[in-house]
């Protein structure tokens, strides 16, 4: 009888071992890979602005940090005004033409992971809109039905001095340019 007890306390402390092994294996999947954080730097686009109106060539080029740093921003912005059942720790932003991968760090409950976003950026106007088309951690995708985000706006006016009105927006390799209608007799001369 005693011997019966043994085995299925072996039996018992065995799958106890397997469980807080797949456990721990699970948390270490989705632990962050990387270091982040949610720092950013407003970006100022005065002195293209002036180059502009002195070349008189209607647009300028934001570079893919300076995009990055207006992402984090509105990013931040969204996270106040909605909750994604998450909180976000850290974002680093990359561009490729109409896509945008968002590497994330954050936690869930106190389990930190680490995620990559993937959004499809169109323009209407002045304003941006980033569609939420995948969640992966690691190698696996995670259902939009567990993890979808509302379409992220990103107002360029904020960025822009009222003289100028955004025309189109390239979404480049390494950033964007925007040309803008500008109504050039009512810029003060730089003479």
């Amino acid at each position: 009888m005693s011997r019966r007890k043994n085995k299925g306390g072996r039996i018992l402390l065995g799958l106890l071992i397997f469980i807080v092994i797949i456990v721990g294996a699970g948390i270490w999947y989705i632990s962050p890979s990387k270091s982040l954080d949610l720092k950013y730097h407003s970006i100022d686009v005065k002195d293209k602005i002036l180059q502009m109106v002195e070349t008189r060539q209607p647009e300028i080029v934001l570079s893919k940090d300076e995009f990055a740093q207006m992402s984090k921003k509105n990013m931040i912005e969204y996270m106040n005004k909605h909750n994604i059942g998450v909180d976000l720790t850290g974002a680093d932003f990359h561009i490729d033409g109409q896509n945008m991968t968002v590497d994330v760090n954050g936690k869930w409950g106190v389990l930190p992971f680490g995620a990559t976003l993937q959004f499809h950026m169109t323009a209407n106007g002045s304003n941006l809109s980033l569609e939420h088309q995948l969640t992966t951690i690691r190698s696996l995708d995670i259902p939009p039905s567990i993890f979808k985000l509302d379409p992220i706006e990103i107002s360029l006016k904020e960025y822009l001095p009222d003289l100028v009105t955004v025309k189109k927006v390239d979404f480049l390799d390494e950033g964007m340019k925007l040309t803008f209608k500008i109504d050039w007799l009512s810029i003060p001369s730089l003479w």
